[in-house]
C-alpha cells in the first residue's frame, strides 16, 4: 500500500498538522474512559470507527487498522502523509486512557520519523510491541515496554533470500513467528510466508501453500495468536471489491490450512487491506474507503463473522463442547419455504439469530438480543422469498459465543 492517489502541497500537510496536533491537544478525539475510544460497537453490519477528528483528509489517510491493548483502552496506529512529489511518510501514533479519559494523539517514544514505520502489532495485547521500520537492515522492530517506559527497539533478525522484497504489513503469533509478505523480484508477484522462532533465532521464511498464496498478489496478513486461523488480502479473481478483498483460511485438526474462503460482500464491498482482530477476539478491523471516506479510515465487525465462515470452511465450532446451549439441527431439512429451528438454553439468556448466505452475507435476521427463558425452544422460518441454496443459521449469546448449523433451501 505505498502508492495511492492523494497528492498534496507542503503547505497543506504543514497546515493540517499544525491543525491536527491543537485538536489532539484540546482532548477532542474522544472525552470518555470507554474501550476503543467510546465508539457504538458493531455488529455484523460494518461501521467507519474513526470519530471525526480522526477520520482521513485529503492530506493524510490510516495505513492499517489499528492496535489495541488487551482492554482496549490504549491505542497504535499509522498515518500517511505526503510532503510532495512522490515523497510519502508512514508515522506511528499513540493515545490511551489517563485520568479517566482518553490522551491527547502523540507518537510514542520509540517512534522515529525520519523514517518510514507501520503496522504497529500487539500480539500478547499488552506491552511488547512489532513494527515495520525502515531505520535499521532489519525490517521488523521489536520494542518492550517497563515502568520506566519503552526500551530502545531492538531490530530483528530475519533471513531474507536473495531476490526477495519484503512488504511493510505484519503479524505474530504466541509462539512469536512472524508472518508478513515478499516479493519475487523474477515472478513479481506477492506471497505470504512465515519466519519461525526456533531456538532464539528467526528462520529462512517458508513461503505459505496454496491453499492461502495464489497466481496472484496475497498481502497484509493477519494471523490469529493461537493460530486458529489467518486473514490476509488478495487480488484473486472472484472478488467484490473490485481490486482487493480480504481472505480466511483455518488451521485444520492435521495442523494443515483449509482453502482460503472470501469473507464476504458486508467486508469487501468496497475492497479492503490490513485486517487485525483485537485481542479479546471480538471485533475485526480492516482498511477501505466508502461512501464518505476521503482515503482510508478503518472499519469494524464483529469477529462472530468469523465463526460462520468457519461452518463454512468445515471447521468444527469449539464452542458447541464449552456451553450447555444448543442449537440443534433444523426440521425439515432441506426445505422449500419454511422450517423449524430449535434450540435450548441452561438458563434464561438473550440471543441474536441470523442467517447467513454461503458468503457470509446476511440473508434474514430473525431476532436480534432477544430474551428466552431455560429450557428448550422453537422458532419458524419462512424462507419463501430466498433462493435456492446452502444457508447457515447462527445463534449468537451476549458474550460473543456463537453457535452455527448449515440448512438447504430447494425449489
Amino acid at each position: 500500500m505505498e502508492t495511492n492517489i492523494y497528492i498534496s502541497n507542503l503547505w497543506r500537510v504543514v497546515l493540517f498538522f499544525l491543525l491536527y496536533q491543537l485538536s489532539a491537544a484540546s482532548g477532542a478525539v474522544a472525552q470518555n474512559n470507554q474501550p476503543y475510544l467510546g465508539r457504538p460497537a458493531p455488529g455484523l453490519t460494518a461501521l467507519r470507527f474513526p470519530p471525526d477528528s480522526l477520520l482521513a483528509t485529503s492530506t493524510w489517510m490510516w495505513h492499517g487498522s489499528p492496535a489495541f491493548t488487551a482492554g482496549g483502552l490504549e491505542m497504535f496506529w499509522t498515518e500517511y502523509s505526503e510532503s510532495g512529489g512522490s515523497i510519502f511518510h508512514l508515522e506511528i501514533y499513540t493515545m490511551r486512557v489517563e485520568n479517566n479519559n482518553w490522551s491527547a494523539i502523540h507518537r510514542p517514544e520509540f517512534a522515529d520519523t525520519t523514517y518510514k514505520e507501520n503496522n504497529p502489532c500487539l500480539p500478547a495485547g499488552e506491552d511488547t510491541l512489532f513494527y515495520y521500520s525502515e531505520r535499521t537492515s532489519s525490517f521488523i522492530n521489536r520494542v518492550i515496554r517497563t515502568t520506566a517506559g519503552w526500551m530502545t527497539p531492538q531490530p530483528l533478525m530475519i533471513p531474507n533470500a536473495t531476490g526477495y522484497f519484503h512488504g511493510n504489513s505484519l503479524s505474530v503469533n504466541k509462539d512469536l513467528d512472524l508472518y508478513f509478505d515478499e516479493s519475487d523480484q523474477l515472478a513479481g508477484e506477492s506471497n505470504i510466508c512465515v519466519s519461525r522462532f526456533q531456538n532464539g533465532n528467526y528462520q529462512e521464511p517458508e513461503v505459505l501453500g496454496p491453499e492461502i498464496n495464489s497466481a496472484y498478489n496475497e498481502f497484509c496478513p493477519f494471523v490469529d495468536p493461537d493460530q486458529n486461523y489467518i486473514i490476509f488480502c488478495s487480488d484473486r479473481p472472484g472478488g467484490f471489491g473490485g481490486q482487493y478483498d480480504l481472505y480466511i483460511s483455518f488451521k485444520k485438526p492435521d495442523q494443515t490450512w483449509t482453502g482460503a474462503i472470501n469473507m464476504g460482500y458486508e467486508v469487501n464491498a468496497t475492497g479492503a487491506f490490513f485486517p487485525v482482530v483485537t485481542p479479546d477476539k471480538k471485533y475485526l478491523f480492516f482498511n477501505t474507503g466508502r461512501s464518505g471516506d476521503i482515503g482510508y479510515n478503518p472499519y469494524w465487525i464483529s469477529a462472530a463473522i468469523i465463526d460462520t465462515l468457519r461452518t463454512i470452511a468445515g471447521i468444527k465450532n469449539e464452542a458447541e463442547s464449552k456451553t450447555a446451549v444448543k442449537l440443534y439441527q433444523n426440521q425439515p431439512n432441506p426445505f422449500k419455504n419454511q422450517t423449524t429451528l430449535f434450540f435450548e438454553f441452561p438458563d434464561p439468556m438473550k440471543i441474536s439469530l441470523e442467517i447467513f448466505d454461503q458468503t457470509g452475507n446476511s440473508s434474514m435476521v430473525l431476532c436480534r438480543n432477544r430474551s428466552f427463558g431455560k429450557g428448550k425452544h422453537s422458532m419458524t422460518m419462512d424462507a419463501s422469498q430466498l433462493p435456492a441454496g446452502i444457508y447457515f443459521c447462527k445463534l449468537t449469546m451476549e458474550s460473543g459465543t456463537a453457535l452455527t448449523r448449515k440448512m438447504v433451501i430447494i425449489r
